[in-house]
């Protein structure tokens, strides 16, 4: 016998069940500095894409460097790289690294000019507003503002109430050469981009009230040398000031130096540290692993990091 009790139990069960989740906590993948080690590191590298495949993580990105500094910049060889990206049935977002392009100039890389191997990367991996991956995911590109139309591979997305970004900033100086010689276009015109681009991710964090904001670029940040020879100087200074500024949690991801490793390395003006503030490198080279972040609103820090290690890798 049904009787009033049950049917407002059936219907109470009901809307609960078709209530939308209040849980925002999600994970992402973070990859970079692989392959490296050619041809061996291949079957590596579908390891890795098999595992994180099962993990399924909301997205992945991958913070630069496809390659090694010594092995060859060839169209074939970029093209691979993008059908492995494609492997990966969650998107995978990418920026650039320095051995891709700024270091194609070396005789083992094939004494490429850097800049039209930057072009070549362009073309193939930054064609359309959107991440790499069997499901790509929509990405909000630089070159849709006026002056910058160039700047396919700085891209801005949201998830969960949570701004992410990548801005394409690089080891090797950032490009920066310090011949008396060297005129340096490509160095000053891309770190106006790239400078432009911070303020546009902060920006659109504050507007949009995010909880959050995770920026992904490839150099490991020279956060010390005050000298005008130092390439991220000015990409430094700006990031100090728009973290005090934010007072919300900001996560960098970086590669670069092939080490994981955790740590704080902004300061305010008594030399105290941004408590706000955190970066991550991620493992790359001889070690092919990834790191795993999770987004939980429940934690004060907001994002958690763990190490995630690749079996047989």
């Amino acid at each position: 016998m049904i009787t009033r009790f049950h049917y407002l139990l059936a219907l109470c069960l009901f809307f609960y069940a078709c209530a939308p989740t209040t849980d925002d906590t999600f994970d992402f993948m973070v990859i970079g500095d692989v392959p490296y080690h050619l041809p061996e590191d291949f079957p590596r590298f579908e390891n890795m894409i098999q595992a994180i495949n099962a993990h399924k993580p909301a997205f992945t990105i991958h913070v630069g460097d496809i390659k090694s500094g010594s092995t060859p910049c060839s169209d074939e060889y970029y093209e691979r790289i993008q059908a492995y990206f494609g492997q990966f049935e969650q998107p995978l977002v990418y920026t650039p690294g320095d051995n891709e392009w700024t270091d194609c100039h070396r005789p083992a890389c094939g004494a490429y000019d850097p800049e039209e191997r930057l072009d070549k990367l362009r073309q193939l991996f930054f064609s359309q507003a959107q991440s790499q991956g069997k499901n790509p995911l929509y990405l909000h590109t630089q070159n849709s503002y006026e002056g910058f139309e160039k700047f396919v591979e700085n891209a801005l997305w949201e998830a969960n109430n949570v701004s992410f970004a990548t801005i394409h900033v690089v080891g090797s100086n950032n490009n920066l050469k310090l011949d008396s010689l060297a005129l340096n276009d490509e160095f000053y015109e891309r770190e106006m981009a790239s400078l432009f681009w911070l303020n546009r991710v902060f920006d659109a964090a504050i507007e949009k009230n995010h909880q959050g904001i995770v920026i992904a670029l490839h150099a490991g940040l020279n956060y010390r040398s005050q000298e005008s020879s130092n390439g991220h100087l000015s990409f430094v200074k700006l990031l100090n000031e728009r973290v005090a500024a934010f007072d919300k949690p900001i996560l960098l991801l970086y590669g670069d130096f092939h080490k994981f490793a955790v740590d704080k390395p902004l300061v305010d003006e008594k030399r105290k540290v941004r408590t706000n503030f955190t970066q991550v490198q991620t493992f790359g080279d001889r070690d092919m692993h990834a790191v795993r972040i999770r987004v939980n609103p429940q934690n004060p820090t907001l994002f958690e990091v763990y190490q995630h290690f690749i079996p047989g890798n």
